[in-house]
């Protein structure tokens, strides 16, 4: 069991770097016709990261990737530094609020380190719009390395994403 949560926790990180790797014309950016909050940012995915805003410049929703499958990647990554947060939920997921730990993942990339909800963190995504091109919500967790020693908390999460 284990070892399937850490074969999804690579995939989405390899698809996140292969991904980094496009052209201008495929960024994704939010949906202009959404609604949303003065607080979210241009790209549709901002977080706090211990206390610090963190406003990468990819954000999008993946609804389906290799290894994982049935499992929406919602993230957002700064191509610059290469770090990344991502959320990973059942594809299945609908509007509402679902638990983020061990089977539905919350997961920092951070200055080249790894951070997991599977390594014993806990938090919460909610799921406030989605439709068959975009999803909206907002999402707050902690994140421990794979020793369990080094914890990072997330907090005020917004997506605002196309889903492709």
């Amino acid at each position: 069991m284990k070892t399937s949560r850490i074969v999804i926790l690579l995939a989405i990180v390899g698809i996140v770097g292969i991904s980094s790797c496009s052209k201008k014309s495929d960024d994704v950016t939010p949906n202009p016709t959404q609604t949303t909050t003065s607080s979210q940012s241009q790209v549709g995915f901002q977080v706090k990261i211990d206390g610090k805003d963190y406003m990468p410049d990819f954000a999008y929703a993946l609804s389906s990737f290799t290894g994982a499958n049935g499992y929406y990647a919602i993230y957002g990554l700064d191509s610059k530094s290469s770090d990344v947060v991502a959320l990973a939920l059942p594809n299945t997921a609908v509007e509402g609020t679902y638990p983020l730990s061990n089977v539905n993942i919350g997961i920092l990339t951070l200055n080249k380190e790894d951070f997991s909800t599977t390594n014993g963190g806990s938090g919460t995504i909610t799921i406030t719009k989605k439709t068959a091109t975009y999803m909206t919500g907002t999402f707050s967790f902690t994140a421990f390395d794979a020793t369990g020693l080094k914890k990072r908390t997330l907090t005020a999460g917004t997506f605002n994403v196309n889903i492709r």
